[in-house]
């Protein structure tokens, strides 16, 4: 699982995401660190996915490689019965439990009127495309300073999704770790950046490594 929290305006989307990635076999061990979140210059979009590691990246892949499509909107069209075609075949590929779940974001300037558009899309509705409304949210629960300043405060909304999740059993937990990675989409371009990384950063970097040495 995983910590996104973006804003989104008429004319930039702002979207944070930390970066560890836990076993999926030893509940909350720090597994590797990675990007969940990655752009499309071509399409003036980003992407983003929570749940099941893996399958965001393999998502990307196929708009980028394997779709024709004019931008996000366009792509909205063809997304839902894609996305199911393609959980469906990575649950089998991987042995991947039904219970396991997954949502994808697509933030992007529209091709038909160049203002930014936003759609979800989860597992748990056969992604069905969902029109994501302007402002600030994120996945899972965060507190929020009031009034907040974007994009220092994310690294206080995150803190506070940490702290949330303790009280979490462990198996129903977001482990939430790494750093704080942020990409700002505005009509000129893209901005990728760090906000920082978390106190336990050098301890999950070391677990790591030693789980990999361990298997080999």
């Amino acid at each position: 699982m995983s910590s996104l929290i973006f804003f989104t305006n008429e004319t930039r989307a702002l979207v944070a995401t930390d970066t560890l990635a836990t076993s999926d076999k030893v509940c909350g061990a720090a597994f590797n660190f990675t990007s969940k979140a990655s752009i499309i210059p071509h399409l003036r979009m980003i992407i983003a996915g929570t749940g099941c590691g893996g399958f965001c990246d393999r998502w990307l892949l196929q708009i980028n490689s394997g779709m024709i499509v004019r931008g996000i909107d366009n792509l909205d069209f063809h997304a839902p019965s894609n996305l199911a075609l393609l959980w469906s075949g990575y649950k089998k590929k991987f042995a991947i439990s039904d219970h396991a779940t997954i949502s994808i974001f697509h933030f992007g300037f529209s091709e038909e009127d160049q203002t930014i558009h936003s759609y979800m899309y989860s597992s748990t509705n056969n992604f069905e495309s969902k029109t994501v409304p302007y402002g600030l949210s994120g996945k899972p629960e965060f507190k929020c300073p009031k009034p907040y300043e974007l994009p220092k405060d994310f690294r206080f909304m995150m803190d506070s999704q940490r702290e949330l999740q303790t009280s979490e059993a462990k198996e129903n937990r977001i482990y939430i770790g790494g750093e704080i990675q942020l990409i700002r989409l505005e009509m000129d371009g893209f901005a990728v950046s760090s906000l920082g990384k978390f106190e336990d950063y050098y301890a999950d970097e070391a677990a790591i490594y030693l789980n990999y040495s361990d298997k080999n």
